[in-house]
């Protein structure tokens, strides 16, 4: 092979071998393209993971909330109320009722433009409803107390005691004479419960948003999801949220 023939392969090779900036940037494109497909793909499951949790649990919790309106219902009516919404609604009644009026116990009658209900009211029933459905929280008072010092006789070892008695204790409490009163102020930590009210939503399956199904006789109840079979709904087009029945809580116990 002659110099120029030489010289003439290597200028093939050179061509062939050519570095092309466009090819660069397509190859460059094209990566970053699948690196965002790649974190897409591990990243929205996850999402729609944490969406199916969330309906989960709430639905979860509508159902407890629903059973325990179902044992307050029949504690007080002697049966229970397959209609969730109403139930809720006469509940409602009653602890407002309990509330406003300190003599709203025994038997009464609930009037509601769904009809009259038969109730057997317990007795400040506002705070048995508060303490069940609403949150509470704790929060520091200052309080003012007056504390009496007193001379009692004691009988048993015939000596005079000196006792320290709080002012709201003193009015039934026997003592020799007044030695002195003092008045201080301290911090105390009470717990207060924030206004909660039965909305009508708290009866609904948060997916398909119908009524939970409540199946009961004069001695047993089941609350039931009303989802039948599988509930799919699309998501970010490619995928898709998914969930099945909640379960069910029969005479309180949860199904899971």
């Amino acid at each position: 092979m002659t110099k120029e023939k030489k010289v003439e392969v290597q200028n093939d090779y050179a061509d062939e071998f050519e570095y092309k900036p466009m090819l660069g940037k397509v190859l460059s494109f094209i990566a970053g393209l699948l690196i965002i497909v790649l974190i897409l793909v591990i990243y929205l499951p996850s999402v729609i993971w944490e969406e199916e949790d969330y309906f989960r649990e709430l639905g979860r919790k509508r159902m407890t909330i629903v059973n325990k309106v179902q044992k307050y219902y029949r504690g007080m009516a002697g049966n229970y109320q397959t209609d969730p919404v109403l139930a809720m609604k006469v509940l409602t009644a009653v602890r407002d009722s309990t509330m406003a009026d300190s003599n709203f116990y025994g038997l009464k009658t609930i009037k509601l433009p769904e009809g009259d209900f038969e109730f057997d009211v317990t007795q400040r029933f506002y705070l048995s409803f508060d303490t069940t459905f609403a949150f509470s929280y704790l929060k520091k008072d200052s309080v003012v107390d007056t504390i009496y010092q007193v001379l009692k006789y004691n009988d048993e070892l015939f000596i005079y005691d000196t006792l320290f008695v709080n002012a709201n204790n003193v009015a039934g409490f026997k003592y020799d004479s007044l030695l002195s009163k003092d008045i201080q102020k301290r911090i105390q930590k009470n717990t207060y419960y924030r206004p909660y009210y039965l909305e009508e939503k708290l009866a609904y399956q948060p997916l398909i948003e119908e009524k939970f199904l409540i199946i009961a006789d004069s001695e047993n109840v089941i609350i039931k999801d009303p989802l039948k079979g599988e509930y799919k709904s699309p998501r970010f087009f490619v995928f898709a949220f998914k969930d099945t029945s909640y379960g069910y809580i029969e005479n309180g116990e949860k199904s899971w």
